[in-house]
């Protein structure tokens, strides 16, 4: 079964929607198990959604937060995914939701990987809900096109949680290539998936997607993976 795509005349309707039905899938799992585990992703689209889930009434003292994936930079850094979700999502009521970093004092990425597994895989059995985003080169988490260790992070054996990525010269890393990244398996097995875009480029983007090869646009290999659990939530 495919994914359901949902359009809303503007962004702020788009993120009412996604908070609300986010909050939905959040209180059914603290209803069904008492804990509930929401995967994050970074950049500048969520955060609107953030700070509204923020002050939503949930049991956040049952919620643990993490991390899609996170750049190799210290927390305080103006590029860590971690910093932003601390000052936009872990505030207010959520303040009192757990937190699962995912950068550590490990040297690199990859020697962090066995450390961070045992961090995340409590919370990834499966993910009750991830928050997913989309670069405008098709990629989401950490799997950008053409980096090293792509196909080792996406195509995991199951069980594995975690994966470093080097994605030196892919232009949408910038000047902080090296990451850490949940792997192909824990974002297909997650429980329910939140794709949020806005703009008419990203959703070109997306629907070329849908035609490419998950190599050279990683978001299919998500797409696929996640089918009817995935919805897309898009405005202009």
């Amino acid at each position: 079964m495919k994914h359901e795509f949902l359009t809303h005349a503007t962004r702020e309707e788009a993120v009412v929607f996604a908070a609300g039905m986010a909050a939905g899938v959040l209180e059914t799992a603290i209803e069904d198990s008492g804990r509930a585990s929401l995967l994050v992703s970074g950049g500048s689209t969520p955060v609107p959604l953030f700070d509204r889930l923020a002050n939503t009434r949930l049991a956040w003292d049952r919620v643990t937060v993490g991390l899609v994936d996170e750049r190799w930079v210290s927390p305080v850094d103006a590029g860590s995914n971690e910093r932003l979700v601390r000052h936009h999502l872990l505030t207010g009521k959520a303040g009192a939701a757990g937190f699962v970093p995912m950068k550590t004092d490990a040297p690199t990425a990859s020697e962090a990987v066995a450390d961070r597994a045992m961090a995340y895989k409590p919370h990834c059995d499966p993910i009750d809900l991830i928050l997913l985003g989309m670069g405008n080169d098709g990629h989401t988490a950490s799997w950008f096109p053409g980096s090293k260790g792509l196909k080792q992070a996406m195509h995991a054996e199951a069980g594995v949680i975690v994966a470093a990525v080097d994605a030196t010269g892919c232009p949408v890393a910038g000047s902080m290539p090296y990451r850490l990244t949940l792997t192909g398996p824990a974002i297909v097995d997650s429980d329910a998936a939140i794709l949020l875009m806005f703009g008419a480029d990203k959703r070109d983007v997306f629907e070329a997607a849908l035609k490419s090869d998950p190599a050279e646009k990683p978001i299919r290999f998500a797409v696929d993976g996640l089918g009817p659990r995935l919805t897309v939530i898009w405005a202009p």
